[in-house]
Protein backbone atom coordinates (compact mmCIF):
# COMPACT_ATOMS: atom_id res chain seq x y z
CA UNK A 1 0.00 0.00 0.00
CA UNK A 2 1.05 3.86 -0.59
CA UNK A 3 -1.39 5.50 1.13
CA UNK A 4 -0.28 8.92 2.55
CA UNK A 5 0.07 8.39 6.71
CA UNK A 6 -2.83 9.71 8.96
CA UNK A 7 -5.88 9.23 10.80
CA UNK A 8 -8.28 6.81 9.19
CA UNK A 9 -11.32 5.22 10.02
CA UNK A 10 -10.86 2.16 12.22
CA UNK A 11 -11.50 -0.87 11.01
CA UNK A 12 -12.24 -2.81 13.91
CA UNK A 13 -14.20 0.00 15.40
CA UNK A 14 -16.34 2.39 14.02
CA UNK A 15 -16.35 4.97 16.68
CA UNK A 16 -12.87 5.88 16.86
CA UNK A 17 -10.10 6.67 14.04
CA UNK A 18 -6.14 4.66 14.03
CA UNK A 19 -3.37 6.35 12.69
CA UNK A 20 -1.92 4.91 9.42
CA UNK A 21 1.78 4.75 9.44
CA UNK A 22 2.05 4.90 5.73
CA UNK A 23 2.42 1.11 5.66
CA UNK A 24 0.16 -0.92 8.50
CA UNK A 25 -2.65 0.32 11.05
CA UNK A 26 -0.93 1.29 14.36
CA UNK A 27 -1.98 1.09 18.16
CA UNK A 28 -2.94 4.99 18.27
CA UNK A 29 -6.58 5.04 18.25
CA UNK A 30 -8.93 8.62 18.73
CA UNK A 31 -12.35 9.50 19.12
CA UNK A 32 -13.61 11.01 16.00
CA UNK A 33 -14.51 14.61 16.06
CA UNK A 34 -16.35 16.43 13.82
CA UNK A 35 -15.48 18.79 11.76
CA UNK A 36 -15.48 22.64 12.32
CA UNK A 37 -14.43 23.90 9.10
CA UNK A 38 -15.37 23.56 5.55
CA UNK A 39 -12.31 21.86 4.42
CA UNK A 40 -10.78 20.15 7.27
CA UNK A 41 -7.24 20.17 8.27
CA UNK A 42 -7.27 23.59 7.64
CA UNK A 43 -5.80 26.03 10.42
CA UNK A 44 -5.17 29.55 10.21
CA UNK A 45 -2.78 31.32 8.44
CA UNK A 46 -0.14 32.94 9.97
CA UNK A 47 3.36 35.44 8.41
CA UNK A 48 5.72 33.07 7.30
CA UNK A 49 8.04 32.67 10.13
CA UNK A 50 6.04 33.42 12.75
CA UNK A 51 5.67 31.60 15.91
CA UNK A 52 3.00 29.32 16.72
CA UNK A 53 0.19 31.01 18.61
CA UNK A 54 1.39 34.49 16.76
CA UNK A 55 -1.50 34.79 13.93
CA UNK A 56 -1.91 36.93 11.01
CA UNK A 57 -2.75 41.10 11.17
CA UNK A 58 -5.41 41.51 12.50
CA UNK A 59 -5.92 38.36 14.67
CA UNK A 60 -4.66 37.45 18.06
CA UNK A 61 -2.77 34.38 18.54
CA UNK A 62 -1.50 32.53 21.55
CA UNK A 63 -1.33 29.18 23.09
CA UNK A 64 -5.41 28.11 23.75
CA UNK A 65 -6.20 31.69 22.73
CA UNK A 66 -8.92 32.88 20.39
CA UNK A 67 -8.71 35.28 17.20
CA UNK A 68 -10.59 37.55 15.67
CA UNK A 69 -14.14 35.17 15.75
CA UNK A 70 -11.02 32.35 15.42
CA UNK A 71 -10.02 30.00 17.76
CA UNK A 72 -6.13 29.64 17.57
CA UNK A 73 -3.23 28.34 18.66
CA UNK A 74 -2.51 24.74 20.43
CA UNK A 75 -4.79 22.93 22.81
CA UNK A 76 -7.67 24.82 20.46
CA UNK A 77 -9.57 21.91 18.68
CA UNK A 78 -7.83 18.90 16.46
CA UNK A 79 -7.27 18.80 12.74
CA UNK A 80 -10.43 19.12 10.90
CA UNK A 81 -11.98 22.19 13.55
CA UNK A 82 -11.07 25.34 14.32
CA UNK A 83 -8.04 26.04 15.64
CA UNK A 84 -4.31 24.63 15.54
CA UNK A 85 -2.59 21.85 16.00
CA UNK A 86 -3.34 19.55 19.10
CA UNK A 87 -1.95 15.64 18.74
CA UNK A 88 -4.36 14.88 21.01
CA UNK A 89 -7.22 15.15 18.50
CA UNK A 90 -7.67 13.04 15.10
CA UNK A 91 -7.60 14.05 11.79
CA UNK A 92 -10.89 14.96 10.63
CA UNK A 93 -12.29 12.20 8.05
CA UNK A 94 -13.40 13.92 5.26
CA UNK A 95 -10.25 16.93 5.58
CA UNK A 96 -7.26 14.49 4.03
CA UNK A 97 -8.52 12.37 1.20
CA UNK A 98 -11.81 14.41 0.35
CA UNK A 99 -12.84 11.28 -1.50
CA UNK A 100 -10.06 9.50 -2.51
CA UNK A 101 -9.96 5.65 -1.23
CA UNK A 102 -9.13 5.46 2.49
CA UNK A 103 -6.30 2.50 3.21
CA UNK A 104 -8.58 -0.65 2.89
CA UNK A 105 -11.11 0.94 0.96
CA UNK A 106 -11.74 1.36 -2.87
CA UNK A 107 -12.12 4.20 -5.23
CA UNK A 108 -16.02 5.36 -4.07
CA UNK A 109 -15.90 3.42 -0.82
CA UNK A 110 -14.01 5.79 1.72
CA UNK A 111 -14.35 4.72 5.33
CA UNK A 112 -15.84 1.20 4.11
CA UNK A 113 -14.69 -1.96 5.96
CA UNK A 114 -12.94 -3.62 2.93
CA UNK A 115 -10.06 -4.80 5.49
CA UNK A 116 -9.11 -7.86 7.76
CA UNK A 117 -9.25 -7.03 11.41
CA UNK A 118 -5.76 -5.90 11.74
CA UNK A 119 -6.30 -3.76 8.62
CA UNK A 120 -5.21 -6.06 5.16
CA UNK A 121 -7.08 -4.97 2.61
CA UNK A 122 -9.66 -7.44 1.00
CA UNK A 123 -9.92 -8.55 -2.19
CA UNK A 124 -12.02 -6.91 -4.73
CA UNK A 125 -14.19 -9.29 -6.77
CA UNK A 126 -12.89 -8.87 -9.97
CA UNK A 127 -9.72 -9.75 -9.16
CA UNK A 128 -11.04 -13.02 -8.15
CA UNK A 129 -12.99 -13.94 -10.84
CA UNK A 130 -9.58 -13.01 -13.00
CA UNK A 131 -7.62 -15.21 -11.06
CA UNK A 132 -10.08 -18.21 -11.20
CA UNK A 133 -10.37 -17.92 -14.89
CA UNK A 134 -6.23 -18.28 -14.68
CA UNK A 135 -6.58 -21.13 -12.50
CA UNK A 136 -9.67 -22.69 -14.66
CA UNK A 137 -7.22 -22.20 -17.95
CA UNK A 138 -4.12 -23.86 -16.06
CA UNK A 139 -6.12 -27.11 -14.45
CA UNK A 140 -7.72 -27.53 -18.02
CA UNK A 141 -4.31 -27.85 -20.03
CA UNK A 142 -3.09 -30.42 -16.99
CA UNK A 143 -6.35 -32.33 -16.81
CA UNK A 144 -6.01 -32.90 -20.98
CA UNK A 145 -1.96 -33.62 -21.38
CA UNK A 146 -1.80 -36.03 -18.00
CA UNK A 147 -5.55 -36.66 -16.54
CA UNK A 148 -7.16 -37.60 -19.21
CA UNK A 149 -5.04 -40.05 -20.99
CA UNK A 150 -4.29 -41.83 -17.33
CA UNK A 151 -7.99 -41.74 -16.53
CA UNK A 152 -9.42 -42.85 -19.60
CA UNK A 153 -6.71 -43.79 -21.98
CA UNK A 154 -9.41 -45.08 -24.46
CA UNK A 155 -11.64 -42.09 -23.91
CA UNK A 156 -11.83 -40.68 -27.63
CA UNK A 157 -12.21 -43.98 -29.52
CA UNK A 158 -15.16 -44.59 -27.08
CA UNK A 159 -16.52 -40.87 -27.67
CA UNK A 160 -15.88 -41.00 -31.49
CA UNK A 161 -17.33 -44.44 -31.59
CA UNK A 162 -20.99 -43.36 -29.41
CA UNK A 163 -20.76 -39.89 -31.48
CA UNK A 164 -20.94 -42.10 -35.39
CA UNK A 165 -23.85 -43.67 -33.82
CA UNK A 166 -26.01 -40.89 -33.08
CA UNK A 167 -24.88 -39.65 -36.31
CA UNK A 168 -26.27 -42.48 -38.06
CA UNK A 169 -29.31 -42.97 -36.06
CA UNK A 170 -30.26 -38.97 -37.10
CA UNK A 171 -29.84 -40.03 -40.28
CA UNK A 172 -31.78 -42.70 -40.47
CA UNK A 173 -34.57 -40.59 -39.15
CA UNK A 174 -35.23 -41.96 -35.87
CA UNK A 175 -35.71 -39.05 -32.93
CA UNK A 176 -34.42 -41.76 -30.55
CA UNK A 177 -30.47 -41.10 -29.28
CA UNK A 178 -28.80 -44.74 -28.89
CA UNK A 179 -27.70 -45.00 -25.12
CA UNK A 180 -24.20 -43.93 -23.95
CA UNK A 181 -22.30 -47.13 -24.29
CA UNK A 182 -21.09 -48.66 -20.94
CA UNK A 183 -17.16 -47.75 -21.52
CA UNK A 184 -17.87 -44.38 -22.24
CA UNK A 185 -19.49 -43.80 -19.04
CA UNK A 186 -17.26 -45.73 -16.92
CA UNK A 187 -14.97 -43.24 -18.59
CA UNK A 188 -16.44 -40.06 -18.22
CA UNK A 189 -16.78 -40.98 -14.44
CA UNK A 190 -13.14 -41.74 -14.26
CA UNK A 191 -11.82 -38.45 -15.71
CA UNK A 192 -14.96 -36.57 -13.52
CA UNK A 193 -12.95 -38.24 -10.27
CA UNK A 194 -9.69 -37.59 -11.65
CA UNK A 195 -10.19 -33.40 -12.53
CA UNK A 196 -11.64 -33.16 -8.81
CA UNK A 197 -8.67 -35.05 -7.70
CA UNK A 198 -6.17 -32.49 -9.48
CA UNK A 199 -8.36 -29.56 -8.21
CA UNK A 200 -8.16 -30.57 -4.47
CA UNK A 201 -4.79 -31.36 -4.54
CA UNK A 202 -3.43 -28.03 -6.60
CA UNK A 203 -6.16 -26.11 -4.63
CA UNK A 204 -5.01 -27.32 -1.33
CA UNK A 205 -1.44 -27.39 -1.85
CA UNK A 206 -0.71 -24.13 -3.09
CA UNK A 207 -2.86 -21.96 -0.81
CA UNK A 208 -1.27 -23.43 2.61
CA UNK A 209 2.28 -23.75 0.70
CA UNK A 210 2.40 -20.36 -1.30
CA UNK A 211 -0.79 -18.53 0.23
CA UNK A 212 -2.66 -18.54 -3.19
CA UNK A 213 -3.31 -20.75 -6.44
CA UNK A 214 -1.38 -19.66 -9.31
CA UNK A 215 -4.45 -17.05 -10.11
CA UNK A 216 -4.41 -15.29 -7.07
CA UNK A 217 -0.37 -15.34 -7.07
CA UNK A 218 0.17 -13.53 -10.94
CA UNK A 219 -3.06 -11.31 -9.70
CA UNK A 220 -1.69 -10.26 -6.48
CA UNK A 221 -4.18 -11.71 -3.79
CA UNK A 222 -3.04 -14.28 -1.02
CA UNK A 223 -5.68 -16.91 0.90
CA UNK A 224 -5.29 -16.13 4.93
CA UNK A 225 -7.22 -16.74 8.17
CA UNK A 226 -9.56 -13.45 8.88
CA UNK A 227 -8.23 -13.33 12.47
CA UNK A 228 -4.48 -14.39 11.50
CA UNK A 229 -2.20 -13.29 8.56
CA UNK A 230 0.15 -15.43 6.87
CA UNK A 231 -0.84 -19.17 4.96
CA UNK A 232 -3.82 -21.34 5.84
CA UNK A 233 -2.66 -24.32 8.00
CA UNK A 234 -2.92 -27.71 6.11
CA UNK A 235 -6.19 -28.05 8.00
CA UNK A 236 -8.00 -24.43 6.86
CA UNK A 237 -6.98 -25.30 3.22
CA UNK A 238 -8.40 -28.25 3.28
CA UNK A 239 -11.55 -27.32 4.28
CA UNK A 240 -11.75 -24.59 1.79
CA UNK A 241 -10.78 -26.42 -1.04
CA UNK A 242 -12.96 -29.36 -0.49
CA UNK A 243 -16.21 -26.96 -0.41
CA UNK A 244 -14.65 -25.41 -3.00
CA UNK A 245 -14.66 -28.36 -5.19
CA UNK A 246 -17.38 -30.29 -3.78
CA UNK A 247 -20.37 -27.65 -4.21
CA UNK A 248 -20.52 -28.21 -7.92
CA UNK A 249 -21.02 -32.15 -7.34
CA UNK A 250 -24.45 -31.14 -5.36
CA UNK A 251 -26.71 -33.83 -7.44
CA UNK A 252 -29.28 -31.46 -9.34
CA UNK A 253 -28.04 -27.89 -7.43
CA UNK A 254 -24.45 -28.09 -8.07
CA UNK A 255 -24.69 -25.36 -10.37
CA UNK A 256 -26.90 -23.14 -7.88
CA UNK A 257 -24.32 -23.79 -5.75
CA UNK A 258 -21.73 -23.02 -7.34
CA UNK A 259 -23.27 -19.64 -8.99
CA UNK A 260 -23.88 -18.81 -4.99
CA UNK A 261 -20.64 -19.18 -4.50
CA UNK A 262 -19.05 -17.35 -6.69
CA UNK A 263 -21.70 -14.41 -6.18
CA UNK A 264 -21.54 -14.32 -2.36
CA UNK A 265 -18.41 -11.81 -1.90
CA UNK A 266 -20.41 -9.32 -3.39
CA UNK A 267 -22.91 -8.70 -0.80
CA UNK A 268 -20.76 -10.11 2.08
CA UNK A 269 -20.29 -7.47 4.46
CA UNK A 270 -16.34 -9.53 4.95
CA UNK A 271 -16.27 -10.43 1.02
CA UNK A 272 -16.14 -14.01 1.80
CA UNK A 273 -17.35 -16.67 -0.35
CA UNK A 274 -18.77 -19.57 0.91
CA UNK A 275 -15.79 -21.72 1.34
CA UNK A 276 -14.07 -18.89 2.47
CA UNK A 277 -16.49 -18.65 5.41
CA UNK A 278 -16.86 -22.45 6.02
CA UNK A 279 -12.69 -22.38 6.13
CA UNK A 280 -13.00 -18.48 7.99
CA UNK A 281 -10.66 -17.23 5.51
CA UNK A 282 -10.29 -14.07 3.60
CA UNK A 283 -8.97 -13.27 0.22
CA UNK A 284 -6.64 -10.49 0.52
CA UNK A 285 -4.30 -7.89 -1.85
CA UNK A 286 -0.75 -8.90 -1.53
CA UNK A 287 1.26 -5.74 0.53
CA UNK A 288 4.74 -6.02 -0.87
CA UNK A 289 7.00 -5.42 1.69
Amino acid sequence: MSQQAGWYDDPQDQANLRYWDGVQWTNHTSPKQKPGLDRAGQSQQRPWGAAPGQGAPGQQGGYGSGGHGQQGGYGQGGYGQQGGYDPHQPYAQQGQWQGAPMPGGYPGQAGSLATTPDGQPLAGWWHRVLARLIDGILLGIVGFVIVLPLAAPNFADNLTMWMDDVLSTAQAGSAVAPPMPAGLESDLFRVTMGGLLLGLVYEIGMVHLFGGTVGKLVTGLRVRLRETPGNPSLGAAAIRGAVYQLLPQIPYLGWIATLLNYLWPLWDPQRQALHDKAAKTNVVRHQRG
